[in-house]
């Protein structure tokens, strides 16, 4: 009786030593999500020599108000820092008061286009969360490729047909920009950003001297005449601007 009183003791215990063990493994544990995909559309408000209109002012970029996105994706580690890349596509229109005007080096006017500028970055993010908002800080720097008719130039050969050469601008490009979400789901932040967006994009070309043709020459002494060639001469651009603007927007985060 003794014996048989033992084996049920044992077995009460070890069935509830069991439960426990399988209740809190079953516990499910929060994954935490340090790897995100931010999208953020928002107005580009230009400043300084950007949205400069002084025609004497070689580093006027006659641009006014436009729009942008921008895809980031965010990897975080310890102490709330990570790092963050992103591409970044801006939009401005030119000024239309000075779309008669001929830019050194142009055989045409600016005309009414505008400025695409593609941005490819990458720097330090700095992440904090209270509960259901967070604040984030980014200082990002990189390329930027841009392209507008300030950069275009005439091919001094085509004397006969003056044409513009399309030019793209390249430079260092950087951003500084702080956010503030506000948590809907375990992977869903809706956003707010403000930023300070820029870079000093800038393109060179050369012509060497070409032969462009020939004219009658009659030779003083000898009254002989020949067909003389007659050449360009070499010309050197440089062409050099400063974007710079203040982007707020808003924006979408997915975090995995």
């Amino acid at each position: 009786m003794k014996k048989a009183s033992l084996i049920f003791f044992l077995f009460l215990f070890t069935s509830g030593l069991f439960s426990q063990t399988t209740s809190a493994t079953d516990t499910p544990v929060k994954k935490k999500r340090n790897m995100a995909l931010e999208f953020n559309a928002g107005y580009s408000m230009v400043l300084g020599n950007y949205g400069n209109t002084d025609t004497l002012n070689s580093k006027s970029g006659f641009a006014q108000g436009g729009w942008l996105i921008q895809l980031t994706f965010d990897w975080m580690g310890k102490s709330n820092f990570g790092l963050a890349f992103q591409y970044t596509f801006q939009s401005n229109s030119l000024n239309k008061s000075i779309s008669n005007f001929h830019p050194s080096g142009m055989s045409f006017p600016l005309g009414t286009g505008s400025w695409s500028n593609h941005y490819l970055m990458a720097g330090p993010v700095f992440l904090k969360s209270f509960k259901k908002i967070s604040l984030d800080v980014k200082v990002l720097g990189g390329l930027i490729l841009a392209s507008s008719s300030t950069f275009n130039v005439t091919n001094p050969t085509d004397s006969a047909n003056p044409q513009n050469v399309h030019g793209i601008g390249t430079g260092f490009a950087y951003q500084v920009s702080a956010g503030l979400g506000y948590t809907i789901s375990d992977h869903f932040t809706l956003k707010f950003n403000l930023g300070l967006l820029g870079g000093w994009p800038g393109k060179e070309k050369q012509y060497g001297s070409r032969l462009i043709g020939y004219e009658e020459y009659t030779d003083p002494v000898t009254g002989i005449k020949y067909e003389k060639p007659v050449y360009s001469a070499p010309v050197d651009y440089s062409i050099k601007k400063i974007v710079t603007t203040l982007n707020p927007s808003l924006g979408l985060i997915f975090r995995f």
